[in-house]
């Protein structure tokens, strides 16, 4: 079989998805097939999207755009959606073969109907469902004018592709709620960087050297971005509601549109200390240092997306609160499954609550149980190829 990858968002070395994509094309070779990938980048030289895969079953074709400006959301959308008729193009002057394996963004529209007009078989991954997460983010109002053309061009991606891989159950429930056939969507999560649990210990820890941590504390850890999806918010909050814990301190950690924000709620809370952004190789450093890790989104955002960081967090084996809707499954997971915590989105009183219940807990290994039920990279690896198989 020869797949063709597609990643209509430019190329960026940080992305935590690297890991993910390495792992696939590492899997789609394995299993015997031939493998194009297609990628947008802004140097012609640039190749760390290769991964350092050089097998004759894999080529690399470029096609060259600028990096976007994310001060106008309308504009960079509209003009996204546009200049990725390059990729089309680009698909359409390909020779031979047979799947089109497309991470779906807002602009994945010309490249699955290139696709379809080649022959090709099509595989939309979906990280997140456009255009409701940008609703969910509050960056255009559902209903409006730019959320009906975005919506109107997803339902042809899923229209046309004959298999749908999503990243989670509340996401899948999501999808099918508008009308795409349950049958062809698959749930695969995201792993995290191997099959094994981690034990890093605290005299090991490089988090814990570098910022010299103290090992009387039960530290309470946000990291990744801090953008309107993530609620960073409630985290302060819950924080300003156990100030008076000298036991507890909280870790913010990373950079994003509403850091700034985040920084001014945070003046005066000795309790809180905020950090920039940690090199990739220290994320599991990071989630093992905690006493427990926080993942937050906003109201209704479990539908349109599942933080990445949960799968890397878990196999770490510290104990995890999710911050999202209750009648999600993926609280109910944490929940059963990984003995963690809950609490609403906005009701920070109750994420202070879980933070002093975890504290007092005797840590047992729940945590890598649900990462090795649900986020072992080999078992999802092959959720992948079999549902390559179902074509």
């Amino acid at each position: 079989m020869k797949i063709v990858i597609a990643t209509p968002i430019l190329f960026d070395p940080s992305s935590p998805f690297n890991h993910l994509f390495k792992d696939m094309i590492g899997g789609f070779l394995d299993d015997g097939n031939q493998v194009v990938r297609l990628v947008a980048v802004k140097n012609s030289e640039e190749t760390e999207f290769q991964y350092g895969f050089s097998e004759t079953n894999i080529e690399y074709k470029r096609y060259k755009r600028k990096s976007c400006d994310h001060g106008n959301i309308i504009s960079r959308y509209l003009r996204d959606s546009f200049t990725n008729i390059r990729e089309a193009i680009g698909i359409l002057r390909l020779k031979g073969g047979d799947v089109l394996f497309e991470d779906v963004s807002y602009s994945s529209f010309w490249a699955v109907k290139a696709a379809k007009m080649k022959g090709f078989k099509v595989v939309a991954m979906l990280q997140d469902v456009w255009p409701d997460n940008a609703v969910q983010s509050h960056l255009i109002s559902e209903g409006s004018l730019l959320y009906r053309y975005f919506a109107f061009w997803q339902r042809s991606v899923y229209r046309n592709a004959d298999r749908i891989i999503c990243i989670s159950d509340d996401m899948k429930q999501f999808i099918s709620s508008k009308g795409v056939d349950a049958e062809k969507i698959d749930v695969i999560y995201n792993w995290g960087y191997s099959d094994q649990v981690v034990n890093i210990s605290w005299e090991e820890n490089l988090f814990v050297q570098k910022y010299k941590l103290d090992k009387n504390k039960f530290y309470a850890v946000y990291a990744g971005n801090i953008g309107k999806m993530q609620n960073v918010e409630i985290v302060v909050n819950a924080a300003k509601e156990l100030k008076d814990h000298d036991e507890i301190h909280f870790l913010i950690i990373g950079d994003g549109a509403r850091r700034a924000v985040i920084e001014k709620m945070s003046e005066g809370l000795p309790n809180v200390t905020m950090l920039p952004m940690q090199p990739s190789e220290l994320a599991t450093h990071i989630y093992s240092a905690a006493g427990v890790n926080i993942i937050p989104l906003v109201a209704g955002g479990i539908k349109t997306a599942l933080p990445s960081k949960t799968g890397v967090a878990l196999s770490c084996g510290s104990p995890v609160i999710v911050c999202v809707d209750k009648a999600s499954c993926y609280s109910q997971m944490i929940l059963e499954e990984a003995h963690g915590g809950f609490a609403p989105p906005d009701e920070p009183q109750t994420l202070a609550s879980e933070i002093v219940r975890i504290s007092r807990k005797t840590p047992d290994q729940s945590s890598h149980l649900c990462f090795l039920n649900h986020f072992a990279r080999t078992d999802n690896i092959k959720k992948y190829l079999e549902s390559l198989h179902k074509l």
